[in-house]
């Protein structure tokens, strides 16, 4: 339980003292976020507490409650440091870096979501969307290139919004996220 604390804390540090600060988007639902925070001036950590519990629903409807189970613990806690980093603002970096942004958003974005897998627990976010949309949609399609879609979506999205350098810097972030969450879970072994 203290690693799934560390890794929340680490992944709403990540967002919150990272990602914002440097204007910066990313996919899954952290980038819908972003991108309605920015649209309309909405509070960041309400936002991501109101879909991770939409998602938790069409979740425990579609998938059943035993699948639902799996993503309960993060949706409460992941939202809760986003939530507890707001009131605290603090900026890991001295002055706007948008590189140092997104290999630091991808590393520690990358442990958070690779301890909570590796201990058999989901953020209930695009991941969750991918296998509601595989189960009641796609059934013949593999999950991660469902996934892949779904973020690549947001990422374009992101760059309507914040433009294509920004775009791109998520879609950087997103491939460090993803080799970091393998070597959290499998260690520096290829696979």
């Amino acid at each position: 339980m203290a690693l799934i604390l560390i890794g929340c804390a680490l992944g709403a540090f990540s967002s919150i003292c990272i990602m914002i600060p440097n204007d910066l988007s990313s996919g899954g639902i952290t980038g819908i976020c972003r991108i309605l925070q920015e649209r309309f001036g909405l509070i960041f950590s309400l936002l991501y507490y109101a879909f991770a519990f939409l998602i938790l629903l069409v979740c425990a409807v579609t998938l059943g409650i035993r699948e639902a189970r799996k993503i309960l613990l993060m949706t409460i806690l992941y939202p809760g440091f986003l939530l507890l980093f707001e009131h605290f603002p603090f900026s890991l970096l001295e002055e706007k870096d948008i590189i140092l942004a997104a290999i630091y958003c991808g590393v520690f974005g990358g442990v958070c979501s690779g301890l909570g897998f590796s201990r058999g627990y989901s953020f209930g976010g695009t991941d969750t969307i991918a296998k509601i949309l595989k189960h009641k949609f796609f059934p013949d399609v593999g999950l991660s290139k469902i996934l892949l879609v779904i973020d690549a979506v947001i990422i374009i999205a992101s760059g309507l919004f914040f433009g294509r350098n920004i775009a791109l810097y998520a879609l950087v972030t997103q491939i460090i996220f993803s080799k970091v969450v393998e070597y959290v879970m499998y260690g520096f072994e290829t696979k």
